[in-house]
């Protein structure tokens, strides 16, 4: 019996190392194998990227080796040996970039989403990122030395990683600069009426927004971006004047499930079970799934990793005692520099946003930390 880990990002670590640790004596025995694929090594920490763009944590602070975080049970392989290249669900079989192909009684995909840019004429160079750990520190860098002027944050497309993150470094910002004495106008652009694509966080943000007298231009879905001239165009005409762009790029899948002919885009998921709806013996999560009304968020992706992980157990010891995702998320959106509200929701209940807090803010950061100790490791 082998459970091949497609991702060993959040949601892949820790599938991987609640099923070793309860399928445990099968794979002493030999009889089960628990294995995660991944092109990289390293395991970073993805919400990170915000603090190393406001300059508060030093990249390295957010990265680790995945072999760390991996059970001593899990086989764990990356580089050539690990990057998946095809997935071939009729015969049940994963091919890596070194040509060799592993067979799978089961197999768990977790492959996240990836910012692309590309759609969108003159983003990439017109505006700053900060969805990679590379993105993050130029925007850092453009930050530090800013001197004032126009600051546009934007949502390009729906549906991206992580829903609030656009607030956090627009609060985040406001808060900053405002504190340094720094001139400059906030003007946020959302591609759908409102703030958010939820009804209830879009209240929430706006009326945020406007406390803060932020200029808000919604239903504004970008058809190009002069960089030459710092301008920005809506695709009815509207334009926007800039000094500093920051954006929330478009998301794709990762190219080994638009090659294997498994999405389109994304990859149609049962919203309870985590089971493809295509084939019985695989599983979805984290922002790979299709789940309307999901947000592409690590709250999620835990949270899906429990099930998922007892729901292979599961299958393997067949004792039909399966268990259900909720919808549950929860997600800390920063107020200022130094204050944090929270927001919960599932499918049975709308989202519940709190007042800002310091202590919000404290929590946000001290889970940082338990990331890497507690939550990956599977020991929450």
């Amino acid at each position: 019996m082998r459970i091949l880990i497609v991702g060993g990002g959040a949601a892949g670590t820790i599938v991987a190392n609640k099923v070793a640790r309860g399928l445990s004596d099968d794979v002493d025995r030999g009889v089960t194998e628990v294995v995660v694929l991944d092109k990289s090594n390293k395991h970073e920490y993805q919400p990170g990227y915000l603090f190393v763009a406001l300059g508060e944590e030093e990249p390295e602070h957010f990265v680790r080796n995945e072999k760390d975080l991996l059970d001593e049970k899990v086989k764990f392989y990356s580089g050539a040996q690990g990057e998946v290249v095809s997935i071939n669900t009729k015969e049940n079989k994963v091919k890596t970039a070194d040509g060799k192909e592993w067979t799978y009684d089961i197999l768990v995909i977790s492959t996240g989403s990836v910012p692309d840019p590309s759609p969108i004429p003159g983003l990439k160079d017109a505006a700053y990122f900060f969805y990679t750990m590379e993105d993050a520190v130029k925007l850092r860098d453009a930050l530090n030395s800013f001197k004032g002027g126009n600051i546009v944050i934007s949502v390009t497309s729906l549906p991206y990683k992580c829903p609030v993150a656009q607030y956090e470094i627009l609060f985040a910002l406001h808060d900053r600069f405002k504190k340094s004495g720094i001139n400059a106008n906030f003007t946020y652009l959302f591609p759908i009426n409102g703030t958010h694509q939820h009804p209830v966080v879009s209240k929430v943000g706006e009326s945020w927004m406007n406390e803060k007298g932020i200029s808000i231009m919604s239903s504004f879905v970008i058809d190009s971006i002069d960089s030459k001239n710092r301008v920005i165009k809506s695709k009815d005409g509207r334009t926007v004047n800039y000094d500093l762009f920051i954006a929330i790029p478009p998301h794709r899948p990762s190219e080994v499930i638009i090659k294997s002919g498994l999405g389109n885009p994304w990859i149609p998921t049962d919203p309870f079970t985590l089971k493809s709806k295509q084939f019985k013996n695989i599983y979805v999560l984290g922002d790979t799934t299709d789940i309307p009304n999901v947000a592409k968020a690590g709250s999620v992706a835990e949270y899906e990793a429990a099930v998922v992980a007892k729901n292979v157990i599961a299958d393997v010891k067949k004792t039909n005692n399966y268990y259900k995702y909720d919808g549950s998320a929860y997600c800390f959106i920063m107020h200022s520099m130094d204050k944090a509200g929270y927001l919960y929701m599932n499918y049975f209940t709308p989202p519940l946003v709190s007042l800002p807090s310091k202590y919000a803010k404290w929590v946000k950061l001290i889970y940082n930390e338990l990331y890497w100790s507690m939550s990956e490791k599977a020991e929450l």
